[in-house]
């Protein structure tokens, strides 16, 4: 390690687990892990916290900033032969019920930072290609030698779950978060057809408006109809009302405003009908 960094290394830090620790980094940013990935990793085998490895990593950054760049080396890449044996070595291993962390450990000779480097790319090649690993099942397969039936997604190794994915799915599998989160997926529901609903509540208005604007028309008309039946009525009654030698002087007369009762119910009808 630098000079500075020795000076200035976290509190019962040694040489030895700072190069360590700085290899891994190198190794975890050559497979694209995050930096977390790498204190988790390291926690148990020096027997700290990954919160405190993390703390010691950026202390001596800050004491050295420039220490990440000079740490620096070209990266090793496995080679096909190297991946191949890799894939046979791990599912072999997982043939034999043993775990991809022990298999990797053991590859790795004990060594924390080679382990997490094989590890790193077992995972790599888990992900992203799940042909090639299929055809190295098959190869042992064809060869007699163990290897592990082909598991869904689900049921990846457990040693590459992430942590704070398995403690999430734990979580959610209270029956208090679960039923919080339907709520809020009804509440999101709620919120993407609000736009949908006002926009009916809109149209409900305005056809609400056009009810309340012909009813207003129907009761001017049947009011008018009502004024026009009460005048006719009214001709007729009084003169029925009349004696009948009235009624004949008066013919004339009954027969003219008869008329005008029948041009205006006419009127109001051919009007109200169109």
């Amino acid at each position: 390690m630098e000079t500075t960094l020795k000076n200035h290394r976290g509190t019962g830090w040694q040489e030895e687990e700072t190069e360590q620790l700085f290899q891994a980094v190198r190794d975890a940013a050559a497979a694209g892990l995050p930096l977390r990935t790498v204190f988790e990793a390291l926690a148990e085998g020096l027997g700290r916290k990954p919160n405190s490895i993390r703390n010691h990593y950026y202390a001596c950054l800050r004491e050295n900033p420039e220490a990440g760049i000079q740490r620096q080396t070209p990266v090793r890449v496995f080679t096909p032969e190297e991946t191949h044996e890799l894939l046979r070595q791990v599912l072999m291993a997982q043939g034999e019920g043993q775990s991809v962390r022990s298999c990797v450990l053991r590859l790795a000779d004990g060594d924390k930072s080679r382990m997490l480097r094989y590890q790193n790319k077992y995972r790599t090649l888990l992900r992203n290609r799940p042909d090639m690993i299929d055809a190295v099942r098959q190869e042992l397969m064809q060869e007699g030698l163990p290897c592990p039936e082909p598991a869904p997604p689900e049921h990846a190794d457990c040693a590459f779950c992430d942590p704070e994915d398995t403690a999430a799915a734990a979580l959610m599998a209270e029956p208090c978060v679960s039923a919080m989160l339907e709520g809020l997926k009804e509440l999101l529901h709620r919120a993407a057809h609000a736009g949908d609903a006002q926009e009916r509540q809109r149209q409900l208005d305005r056809l609400q408006v056009q009810c309340d604007l012909q009813r207003i028309a129907w009761e001017k008309d049947f009011q008018e109809a009502r004024n026009q039946l009460d005048s006719c009525l009214a001709l007729l009654r009084e003169f029925l009302a009349l004696p009948e030698e009235e009624q004949y002087l008066q013919m004339g007369t009954f027969r003219s405003a008869a008329m005008d009762c029948i041009t205006a119910g006419e009127t109001f009808l051919t009007r109200s009908q169109a």
